[in-house]
């Protein structure tokens, strides 16, 4: 809609991503906003915006404001009264488009890297300095959320963290800096104060076309035009975000459970967000100065944090309803993931199990799966995979018990890497859903501390198959002793499932973790009947369709399965509709409770 008080500033701003449940959640006055509705019997109570409000300057009613025009006085007006929300476009709301710099950048007609960053440089030194600050360019940073350790500033995969994927950065320069945004971390020595070596590119890029050559310490692969990449500067998107962090652990599909390459084009019964709203990674992770909010619980550094209810609110079903309201309560002791993802890699496998201690037979045959996925490689040992995967549950109240280098081993069984914190009587803790990753992995046989193998380059496995090499080459470039006598050990490492989230009509249904609601009482047993509710329609709701919709498996064991969640091995006493919460007991549940023990 035209208007010329708001069209000034279109060319610098997008458009506003408008919540409105949350909105009508805040406010509880649909007339707040909705203000008007005709003297007619069956009109609808709330009417659009544009049904009065169109084109500014309309001579039918001059005197009536335009839809913009309406709109953004509304919004002001409200988020003024209320102290709450941005009033004014770059403040929040609107996010700034990026200018065309088809002719603004000045670059002889094949640059390299650097000349192309130095160009950045020239009219963006301010976000030059910002990133070499991030978390993204020093792979470090602080870590509010490690238990015994958030008051460092230090932690993070360049430093001090290991996993059961490719282990560490350490010695393998190279090949793990492939996914850096900057340029040339080939070794320790890299310098980070260094502007030039920042990979403006590599997050800009909007022409689908650039890439890195993944064994060259981030250096952008010879064939991408640098050029037209420069020229074609954008925002981030899922593509960008995703050549990275899709393929952690070295490929599509392997370290994550909830992050591969679907998301980028898929539709709503991969991801609501991404594949039925369109969203942008950054339209969740929140970015100011380069810092990007949201975190992980394979890594310690955070830059903000970032959770359902920052858009959802603390009562996410807006919904007036007798099951919506117990969706609500249920809202406090239950993560949103943990209803709406009940199987994870639901399109395609994951990696679930990876054993280093059979690297090296070059003469093995390598065995796929029925979707294709081997079960071997010579370069990094067996692997298992898995597909549509119902999910690991655990109390956690975001902070993380987390493995470090140098740490000792459990001698007695597994070692944890990083373990969520929480358990069922912490007010802050609710049940998330998680991914575990299994590994076997080396540990020094004297030391009792987990080895950092060098891989690629001169000395490392890769080109010796040699483990004694490779482990002291691993520990002189970590700063760990080497005994020179390893031994294999199992790890496991939690993931977190806040990606490939379901609409409400893939989520969970009640039945499918409280068992107890199958019997004839169903809903009953503490409402008494109500005249046009059906307790047992609600109880069970698509039971059966969700779980035939996602699970493609020909067994389709998870069908009708009424033990999703497992009470007894998250600390209740069983089923809590019959034995009460965690804080309190339902009164209508203690007579049978009793009967049962």
């Amino acid at each position: 809609m035209n208007c010329p008080l708001v069209n000034e500033e279109d060319d610098f701003y997008g458009p506003v991503r408008f919540m409105h449940k949350k909105h009508a959640s805040i406010s509880n006055d649909c007339s707040g906003c909705h203000h008007y509705r005709p003297n007619v019997p069956d009109a609808s109570e709330t009417m659009r915006c544009s049904a009065c409000h169109q084109n500014s300057f309309n001579p039918i009613a001059p005197d009536r404001i335009g839809l913009k025009g309406a709109i953004h006085r509304q919004c002001t007006g409200c988020h003024k009264k209320l102290h709450r929300g941005p009033i004014r476009c770059s403040s929040g709301c609107h996010e700034k488009r990026v200018r065309d710099h088809t002719e603004l950048v000045e670059l002889s007609r094949k640059p390299d890297a650097l000349e192309v960053t130095k160009e950045c440089l020239r009219c963006h030194p301010a976000q030059g300095e910002e990133m070499l600050s991030s978390t993204h360019w020093l792979w470090k940073g602080p870590s509010p959320f490690t238990l015994g350790q958030d008051k460092r500033v230090d932690m993070g995969k360049a430093t001090v963290t290991i996993n059961n994927f490719c282990v560490s950065v350490f010695s393998n320069w190279p090949r793990c800096t492939g996914c850096h945004a900057g340029y040339g971390w080939k070794d320790a020595s890299f310098d980070f104060t260094d502007k030039t070596r920042i990979d403006c590119l590599v997050c800009h890029d909007t022409t689908g076309t650039y890439r890195k050559d993944l064994k060259a310490a981030g250096m952008p692969d010879p064939s991408v035009d640098l050029l037209l990449v420069a020229k074609k500067v954008g925002k981030p998107s899922r593509k960008t975000c995703g050549n990275c962090h899709f393929s952690g652990g070295d490929q599509d599909f392997v370290r994550h459970g909830k992050l591969n390459a679907l998301l980028d084009f898929h539709g709503s019964s991969c991801d609501v967000h991404m594949g039925g709203l369109g969203f942008q990674c950054h339209d969740c992770h929140k970015t100011r100065n380069h810092k990007i909010s949201g975190r992980s619980i394979a890594l310690p550094v955070a830059e903000g944090s970032r959770s359902c209810n920052h858009c959802h609110t603390d009562a996410p079903h807006q919904e007036k309803s007798l099951l919506t309201h117990h969706l609500n309560k249920h809202s406090d002791h239950i993560a949103c993931v943990t209803c709406h993802q009940p199987v994870y890699a639901k399109y395609t496998p994951v990696k679930t199990y990876w054993d280093w201690s059979t690297a090296g037979d070059k003469e093995r045959k390598v065995k796929r799966d029925e979707d294709g996925m081997p079960d071997y490689a010579w370069e990094a040992g067996d692997f298992s995979w898995g597909r549509e995967i119902k999910p690991v549950y655990a109390w956690y109240n975001g902070k993380v018990k987390r493995h470090l280098l140098g740490d000792p081993i459990n001698s007695e069984g597994v070692t944890n890497l990083n373990e969520p914190a929480g358990d069922i009587m912490d007010r802050e803790s609710k049940i998330y859903p998680f991914k575990i990753m299994g590994g076997t992995q080396a540990a020094d046989a004297k030391y009792n501390y987990l080895l950092v193998p060098h891989l690629e380059g001169v000395g490392g496995f890769w080109q010796a198959l040699d483990w004694q090499r490779s482990f002291a080459s691993g520990a002189e470039a970590s700063g760990l002793a080497y005994s020179g006598e390893y031994k294999w050990v199992e790890t496991a490492m939690y993931l977190s499932l806040n990606h490939e989230v379901l609409p409400k009509v893939f989520a969970l249904s009640c039945v499918q973790c409280h068992e107890s609601l199958r019997n004839r009482l169903s809903c009953g047993r503490c409402h008494q009947d109500k005249r046009g509710v059906d307790f047992r329609e609600l109880a069970f709701s698509g039971i059966d369709e969700k779980l035939i919709h996602l699970t493609r498996k020909a067994d389709r064991s998870q069908i009708n399965e009424t033990d999703w969640l497992n009470f007894k091995d998250l600390g209740y006493k069983g089923d809590p509709i019959l034995y009460g919460g965690r804080f309190k007991k339902l009164p209508l549940g203690w007579k049978v409770a009793s009967q049962k023990k």
